[in-house]
Formats: C-alpha cells, sequence, structure tokens
C-alpha cells in the first residue's frame, strides 16, 4: 500500500486557479485565498497545481511558514526573494541582503513590489505563500502591501491558511480580509472534505483496489473527507482488509493523530527512528544526517516504508535532496508520541544541524527542567537580539530562559523583561497574551510598566497615567534606569494626549536627563512644546539633534530619522512650508534606503497640507494617497487617517466636487476610531470651514473654526496657519465687521511670525477696508500685499484673490486695463489648480465679467486620476521607477497607464508627454469637451 503522491477532487478549485493564471497573463492580477482545516489538502492542491501547465512560464516566489520562525522579522519575505538573482536583488537597498528587522513593512513591500514588476518583464509572477497563518506579522504586512497595490500588474498571488484549531486571530483576520479585498480581481477556495466517490477514489489510488461505496461512506463519515486522515487510515490497515470489511468492524481510531501515532508504531524499527528525527528536526535536511541523527545506518532502505506511509516527503529536485515529515500535523503528533528521554537526545543532536536562532529551540527542548547556564545564555542573547531590533525573538528568548529558572525571583524577572519589551514595541496583541501571568507577578516597576501599556493601548488613559506614575516611582526604589526611562517617556505620551502639556514636557525632560539618547522622549518633548504654543522653543530643541541625524546618515547608519519628520511637521504648522516638506522628504527617503521609521504616516499628510497652501494641488493627491496606503495597510497609527482624509477633502472641496469632499470630511471623522481627539477634531473642523469656504457659506466657516478660537494652547493654536484665514473671512462675509477687524488684528500680529499669513492678511485687511467703504484704502492695504509678498511660501488661494481683490477695487475706480492684468493673473493661478468654486465666483464679482464658457459634454478621453497623477511626475522629470515610487505602484502599472495617457492625449513619447504638461495642457485635457 503507497499513499505517497495520492491526489483526488479538487477540480473546480484547480479550474479556478488556471481562469486566474489566464487572466494574470492578459495584465490583470489576481488574489486567490486556499482555506481549510488542517490536513484537508491546501498544501496538497498547491504542489498539484505547480505542476499545472497553466502556469507554464511563471516565475514562481514561494514561502512556507512555520510556527517555529514567527519571530523572525520578514522570514516569510525572505524566503519568497529567496530564488532571485543576486544581481537583480542588487537594485533594491532593503532586499539585497539581511531586510533591516526595523524597516518599515510597506517600504519592504514597496520594493517587494517593484522586485515583481522587474520579474514581469520577462514572464508573469505567481506568489504562494502556505500557511499563511503562522507568517511573522511583518511579512504579512509587507504582502498585504504587495497585494494592495496591485493594478496592471500579471502577478496571481495564491495564499492558504488554516482554519481551524484555535480561536481566530483578529489582527490576522482583519490582514486576509484587507489583502482579499485590496484587488479587483480577488477569489476565497475554502476547502471542503472529499466525497464518498472521491474517498472512494483515494482508496483506489492507495490500494489498487475498489471498495464497496458503504466502505467509503464509512472512512469518508467518520474523517469528515479530511484527505491525511483518510490516507493515515489506509496506511495503518494491513493489505487486503478494506475489500472484504463490514462497516461495522472497519477499525477506525478516534482520532488524527492516534491515527498517526498508531501508524508510527506500525512501522519498522529503523524507519520510525528516521520519521522522529525528521519530526524533531523540524525541517528540510539531507537525508544522511537525519538517518546519522537517528543512529540509523541504512537511512535509504529506512526511508521506503516511510515515504510508503505518508508520513515522509523527499525532495529530489532540491540541491541536498532533502527529507522532512509530509504536513505540520504528522509532524506534531510524531513529536508528542516520543519518549521525554528520547526526544531530549534528538533534540540535543539537532542542535549541531541547524543554524545559530533555530539551535536555541533544540537546546531548550534537550534540558532538563532547571539549567540556569543555558537560561543566562538565552537571556544574553535575547539582549542582543533587542539591540538589533529583533524585539519578537528576543521575547521568545527571554520567555525559555524563564522556563529554566530555579527561583521564582529569576522567573518573573525574564517574564517581565520579555513582556515590557514588547509593549514599549507596541506589540499589545502578543503581550496581552502574556497578561494573566504578569498579574501574578509580585508587584514592582516593570509590571507597573506593562500593565500601564495595557491600559493605554485600550484607551483608558487615567489608569494607565496611575500604573506609569507607580512604575517611575517603583524603578527610583528599585534602582531601574531602564524602566524608568520608560515609564517617563510613556508618561510624557499620555499627559500631552490628555492636554497636560507642561507635566508633559516635564516628564519627557526627565527621561532625556536619564539617557539623552532617547529619541521618543526627544519626539514627546518637541511634541509637547509644539501644543503648548512653544513650537520656536521645540524647532530650537530638534535643532540640537537633527545634524546629528545628518551626519549619521551621511555614515551610512541612520539613527533618530523620525525626528526630521517631527521638525518638518512642526516648520510646517509655523507656515515654514517649503522647509518642512524637505525635512519630510529627506526622512522617507532615508527610510526607503536604510529601512529606518520615519513616522511615515503623518509625514505625507503633513506634507500634503502643505502642499494645498503652496498650490501644489496634483502633489496633495499623491502624498494624500501615499499616507493613506501606509495607514491603511496597519503600519500607522490610526489618527493619521484624520490628516489624510482632512487634506483629500481640501482638494475635493477647492475644486467643487462636493459628493467627494463630504465623503473625505465624514471618513476624517470615522476612520480615526478610538484616536478621536484634539488633533481629529481641530482637523475636521477646519475641512468644515474649507468646504465651506468653496461653497461660499460663511455662516458654515463660522460654525466650524469657531470652537477653535477660544483654545489657548493644543492642536486649535498649533494648527492656526490653516484657519485664522478662514475665521477673519467668515466675519467679514457676515459682516461682523467689529469683531472682523479684532481678527484681522490678530492674523496680522501672527503674520509677522508665520510670514506665510502676510498675503491673506493683507487681503482680509483690504476686504476688511471695503466692507467699511473705504476703496482708497483697500486699494492701498492691495498693492502693499502684492508689493510685499514673501520670498518663499506664498499661499496659492490668498494670492489669488488678493489679486482678484486689487482687480475689482481698480475696476471700480474706473481702471479696466490695470484690473484685467490682475484678473488674469488671479484666474490663470486658479485654473491651474482647477479651483472651479473659486474662479466662477470671482467670474461673478467682475463688474463686466466676460462672456461664459459654453456648457461643454463630458469628456470620455477625461484622463483617470492615476493617469493624471502619472503625467504631473512625468512632467517633472522623473524616471517610470521614480514614478512608481512615488505613488508606490509596479513600473509595469506606471507603463499600463502611460500608454493609455498617450492614447487619450494623441501623443507620441515621454517628452510630449513632459512638454505637455509643463506648459499647463494637462489642466485643460481634464477640462470637457465642446
Amino acid at each position: 500500500m503507497n499513499v505517497q503522491g495520492t491526489f483526488v477532487g479538487r477540480e473546480p478549485e484547480l479550474a479556478r486557479l488556471r481562469d486566474c493564471a489566464r487572466a494574470v497573463r492578459c495584465g490583470r492580477p489576481w488574489v486567490v485565498l486556499v482555506e481549510g482545516e488542517a490536513g484537508i489538502g491546501k498544501t496538497q492542491l498547491l504542489r498539484r497545481w505547480l505542476a499545472d501547465p497553466a502556469l507554464e512560464g511563471f516565475t514562481v516566489l514561494r514561502a512556507r511558514c512555520d510556527t517555529s520562525e514567527r519571530d523572525f522579522v520578514f522570514g516569510a519575505v525572505q524566503q519568497l526573494i529567496s530564488s532571485v538573482p543576486r544581481t537583480l536583488l542588487e537594485e533594491f537597498p532593503l532586499l539585497k541582503g539581511p531586510i533591516p528587522a526595523a524597516a518599515p513593512p510597506y517600504e519592504v513591500g514597496n520594493q517587494l513590489l517593484e522586485l515583481t514588476s522587474a520579474l514581469q518583464t520577462r514572464e508573469p509572477v505567481a506568489l504562494l505563500v502556505d500557511d499563511l497563518q503562522w507568517a511573522d506579522t511583518a511579512s504579512l504586512h509587507a504582502c498585504g502591501f504587495v497585494l494592495r497595490r496591485l493594478d496592471a500588474d500579471a502577478l496571481l498571488a495564491v495564499l492558504s491558511v488554516r482554519t481551524t484549531d484555535r480561536p481566530p486571530d483578529p489582527d490576522l483576520a482583519d490582514m486576509l480580509h484587507r489583502m482579499v479585498t485590496g484587488v479587483s480581481d480577488s477569489a476565497r477556495l475554502p476547502l471542503r472534505g472529499l466525497a464518498t466517490g472521491q474517498v472512494a477514489e483515494l482508496i483506489e489510488q492507495t490500494t489498487g483496489r475498489p471498495v464497496p461505496e458503504a466502505v467509503a461512506e464509512q472512512l469518508r463519515r467518520h474523517t469528515a473527507g479530511n484527505p491525511l486522515y483518510v490516507s493515515t487510515l489506509l496506511a495503518e490497515m494491513p493489505e487486503g482488509e478494506l475489500t472484504g470489511a463490514s462497516v461495522t468492524t472497519l477499525p477506525v481510531p478516534p482520532s488524527l493523530a492516534t491515527a498517526i501515532r498508531s501508524q508510527l508504531l506500525r512501522l519498522p524499527e529503523p524507519s520510525r527512528a528516521l520519521v522522529e528525527a525528521a519530526a524533531v528536526l523540524g525541517t528540510p535536511m539531507p537525508l544522511a544526517l537525519v538517518g546519522r541523527m537517528a543512529g540509523v545506518e541504512a537511512p535509504t532502505p529506512a526511508l521506503s516504508a516511510a515515504l510508503e506511509a505518508g508520513l515522509m516527503r523527499w525532495l529530489p529536485n532540491q540541491p541536498s535532496a532533502p527529507v522532512e515529515i509530509t504536513h505540520a500535523l504528522q509532524r506534531q503528533a510524531v513529536v508528542e508520541a516520543i519518549p521525554p528521554d528520547r526526544r531530549r537526545h534528538l533534540h540535543a543532536k539537532a542542535e549541531h544541524l541547524v543554524d545559530r536562532h533555530t539551535a536555541w529551540a533544540h537546546r531548550v527542548a534537550a534540558a532538563g527542567p532547571t539549567d540556569l547556564r543555558l537560561a543566562a545564555e538565552l537571556a544574553a542573547a535575547a539582549d542582543e537580539e533587542y539591540a538589533a531590533g529583533e524585539v519578537d525573538r528576543s521575547a521568545t528568548l527571554l520567555l525559555w530562559a524563564a522556563d529554566l529558572e530555579a527561583t521564582r525571583e529569576n522567573r518573573e524577572h525574564h517574564l517581565l523583561t520579555a513582556t515590557a519589551r514588547l509593549s514599549t514595541h507596541e506589540r499589545f496583541v502578543r503581550a496581552a497574551s502574556l497578561l494573566p501571568r504578569v498579574q501574578e507577578t509580585a508587584p514592582c516597576a516593570r509590571r507597573s510598566l506593562i500593565l500601564g501599556a495595557h491600559a493605554f493601548s485600550r484607551g483608558t488613559l487615567s489608569e494607565a497615567l496611575t500604573h506609569y506614575n507607580e512604575a517611575r516611582a517603583r524603578s527610583e526604589q528599585e534602582q531601574d534606569p531602564w524602566t524608568g526611562v520608560k515609564a517617563r517617556v510613556a508618561l510624557s505620551g499620555v499627559l500631552n494626549f490628555q492636554g497636560r502639556y507642561d507635566e508633559g514636557i516635564d516628564a519627557a525632560r526627565q527621561a532625556l536627563a536619564m539617557d539623552p539618547d532617547d529619541s521618543w522622549a526627544r519626539v514627546n518633548l518637541s511634541t509637547g512644546l509644539a501644543l503648548a504654543d512653544a513650537a520656536p522653543e521645540a524647532l530650537r530643541e530638534l535643532a540640537e539633534v537633527t545634524p546629528a541625524v545628518l551626519r549619521s546618515a551621511a555614515e551610512g547608519r541612520p539613527v533618530g530619522v523620525h525626528l526630521l519628520t517631527l521638525q518638518g511637521l512642526i516648520r510646517i504648522s509655523q507656515g515654514a512650508l517649503t522647509a518642512g516638506i524637505e525635512d519630510c522628504a529627506t526622512a522617507q527617503a532615508l527610510s526607503r534606503s536604510h529601512g529606518v521609521p520615519a513616522l511615515a504616516d503623518f509625514a505625507y499628510g503633513g506634507t500634503a497640507t502643505a502642499q494645498y497652501l503652496l498650490g501644489d494641488w496634483e502633489d496633495v493627491a499623491i502624498s494624500a494617497e501615499r499616507g493613506l496606503a501606509i495607514t491603511s495597510n496597519g503600519d500607522g497609527k490610526a489618527a493619521a487617517y484624520a490628516w489624510e482624509y482632512s487634506v483629500a477633502s481640501w482638494l475635493a472641496a477647492g475644486q467643487g466636487d462636493w459628493e467627494r469632499a463630504e465623503e473625505q470630511l465624514r471618513a476624517a471623522e470615522c476612520r480615526s476610531g478610538s484616536s478621536i481627539n484634539d488633533s481629529t477634531t481641530t482637523l475636521c473642523a477646519i475641512s468644515g470651514a474649507i468646504l465651506a469656504q468653496a461653497r461660499g457659506d460663511h455662516t458654515a466657516m463660522l460654525h466650524a473654526v469657531q470652537p477653535l478660537v477660544t483654545a489657548e494652547a493644543g492642536w486649535p493654536r498649533h494648527l492656526q496657519v490653516f484657519w485664522l484665514p478662514l475665521h477673519a473671512e467668515a466675519l467679514i462675509g457676515l459682516g461682523h465687521l467689529d469683531r472682523a477687524e479684532a481678527a484681522v488684528a490678530h492674523l496680522r500680529h501672527t503674520a509677522q511670525d508665520i510670514p506665510c499669513l502676510r498675503t491673506a492678511a493683507s487681503w482680509l485687511s483690504g476686504r476688511l477696508a471695503e466692507s467699511r467703504g473705504d476703496l482708497a484704502l483697500a486699494r492701498a492695504t492691495y498693492e502693499q500685499g502684492l508689493a510685499e509678498l514673501p520670498e518663499r511660501d506664498v499661499v496659492l488661494l490668498h494670492r489669488a484673490l488678493l489679486e482678484h481683490a486689487h482687480g475689482r477695487v481698480l475696476q471700480l475706480g474706473g481702471r479696466t486695463t490695470d484690473a484685467a492684468q490682475w484678473f488674469d493673473a488671479s484666474r490663470h493661478r486658479l485654473e491651474r489648480v482647477r479651483a472651479r468654486p473659486f474662479l466662477d465666483r470671482c467670474a461673478e464679482g467682475i463688474p463686466t465679467p466676460p462672456p461664459p464658457a459654453r456648457r461643454r459634454a463630458k469628456n470620455p478621453l477625461r484622463l483617470t486620476a492615476r493617469e493624471r497623477d502619472i503625467a504631473h511626475l512625468i512632467g517633472r522629470g522623473l524616471t517610470n521607477k521614480e514614478i512608481a515610487g512615488e505613488l508606490f505602484v509596479s513600473s509595469k502599472t506606471v507603463e499600463y497607464h502611460l500608454s493609455r495617457t498617450y492614447d487619450k492625449l494623441g501623443l507620441s513619447n515621454r517628452r510630449e508627454l513632459r512638454d505637455h504638461v509643463q506648459r499647463g495642457a494637462l489642466t485643460e485635457d481634464d477640462e470637457d469637451t465642446p
């Protein structure tokens, strides 16, 4: 009887996979999720499909995830790229060697996406990940990013996931949902048990003889049609028993694990020893080495019985022709069946056959209940892993060390250190799984730190504050400086969140006094200062450290890059728009090249707000979309949604797309979830005012910003560059001139420190004079404002409205020729950004307006948003690869949309499109046709 290589049924699933492969060849990406219980045949289905003619000509990237590798950051990604030629990987900074543990998953995913694009120049790509439920979190996020950014890619992703044996992981379920729904073409293939006829076919393939339908039905009913279970029972039964057995006397073990153990016992001794050694190893290994470990002198004959039983696989196509246990369930059952002493003996031998990381698990399994020397080695190795950024791996080693300690004190120390490291690095799900053990430990600083982090993760800030204060106090008593620093950093963050900025600043300064290199203490200090209406002081604090960031980058080992992003964001809030954008761009470039975190979700959202003010509205859409791609992939904070959706709402409002503007505003309010705080409410208020401004609704403008006016500190004051002009404009529009005079005076005073507000101050001062009937003062104010425009960071809308207002006053004074020049300047500026509501209102305000444009029919050749973005970046002189990096898409996608753009615009090449964009014709192309 031979169960090796048997496969029946699954024709509908194979047919669906073939259809997907054909679609991919035509440039339509597909994502397929194969789901089912253990042993149902997911891996067998993928193996059969890999040999299918439909996959011929595909470049296949494969990863097989395992529980023992969940701690290895980007382990699954490293498997996927392991077969890619080194020469090709050299083009991708984060993929050409070991992927940095601290690398943002979206950056790794972006480079993996571009790698698949490079592979597609020769043939389509199939990306296969087996047992996805065991993938490390970083790889899950990186792969999720790839799948969500597919567009015109010839890529087929097939993922298998086990759906039983433990309660579902909500994070995994959410990630799988985002993976499958992130592309337009996706499918879920749930695998169920074999039907009676298929069980009969499997029996006949295995035994070479047909069986009565009643026997097949008995097996199907007992095994629920699980192919592995059926095959295991068949391998155990004596030759010929099935053909004559009655349904009632057929011997069937009560469980699959029992059947596997029974099957193991029936093997010859050398074969059983070989299977046990392979199960303990848990990884493919050359037969000779497995035989030596098992103490089997003739491993080749011993392998035959194991292969026939279906317990082992031989992989002759791989260089070392390794062998392994066929299925994870079999491996687990075999390991559990090995007597403890022999199991420890095998683990001790396995230690010398695997890499140093895997060896730790074997050493722990080979140890006795107490091993102080090994515990000390594990703790030292954990510290090394933590220093290298391997937080999860460090925690695993410490938890193993805890199990080997002799005293409760040492066991608790390792447990608390592991959980504290997880908590301070926001590995909240894993930390929560350890919480029951933590709560049983004796009170101490690290215990309080963990409880505080858990409370913070649930949004109970007052409870978090209590625990963090206790951690700070206990750390001093226990002389535990590491916990003392972490407690103070956490305290400063919570206090800032609660608006208690002075206390937050003090806690951050205490942390920095203890550890001047703690960059997150610096982040919280600078944030607290900025929100306490002391942004200049925050920038001075950052100016002391950001030069060191740039020096470390020049040396090839950048540290504290997120401080550069924070400096950029605070500069933007202070009106230094261009400098702020440059800081954020530098930080993101370093993140891409060196795999370091850089607050990217907030960087792109903040950059987009500055681009909106500057009038770089094509870039606004790109930056907001990039930030949203990061946050929605799970790589950013939920609070970043408010920035990304708000600025998208500003852009839509400015261009008269009311439905989209309202939709984005609702998203800003809803998607931030439990992260709704002062920043979210402030941004939503500003967004509501900007939407009302575009509609010319001064009442709604005032209603939106009024709650911000009375704030003395916090986010309303920090973001005043965005709303102070809106407040004054609303008051003038409503005729509240006395209040408007105070608002304009405050605006002019603020503009002394924030030069980008000077244009708005001149425009609104003139508007106020006009409203009081003093046209001479209005004209003088407008003229002075236009003559004294800031050298940089001029807000486009403010300048256009100032120019228009000046033209209107000149027109009223009879200087029509001069007025026309200013009207034209204003109109051209607004046309460039397609600010339709403002163009229409300005046209209405001209005493002798130009003839209205003819109503135009909808243009069937209008560029899509993606095509506009690509064309815009072509106009800036970027290459396809650079454009792909900017838009988080593949070069293949850029090529596809570029060809469509050429066709729509009647252009022949890249140079013609670049010239077309640079002369401003792209705006005309977006208009409707006559």
